[in-house]
């Protein structure tokens, strides 16, 4: 077992977790999740830093301060980082 399947479990257990309502302090749970689910599409492919890769890293950052509960106005950083992983997804098939 590699080390980004062993983050895609613990993402589900926490995915799992959030779902049957249990909860952590204010630690935002999704968030966890999906900070944990980003970081194991992109941890093995640090070596080389692309758009993509750079876009997919500020994601992480973007759940890591949602579940930690950090506010900017009413910005949701929920959808900051899922928007900057779409990106990560998307625009590198728009520029070769």
């Amino acid at each position: 077992m590699s080390f980004p399947e062993l983050l895609q479990i613990i993402a589900l257990i926490v995915f799992v977790v959030a779902a049957i309502g249990w909860s952590y302090k204010k630690t935002d749970l999704i968030a966890v999740g999906l900070a944990l689910w980003v970081l194991s599409t992109f941890i093995n492919d640090l070596g080389h830093l692309s758009l993509s890769i750079i876009l997919l890293i500020l994601a992480f950052v973007a759940f890591v301060l949602a579940a930690i509960g950090w506010k900017y106005k009413k910005i949701g950083l929920i959808a900051v980082g899922l928007a900057l992983w779409m990106a990560a997804l998307v625009v590198p098939n728009f520029i070769h």
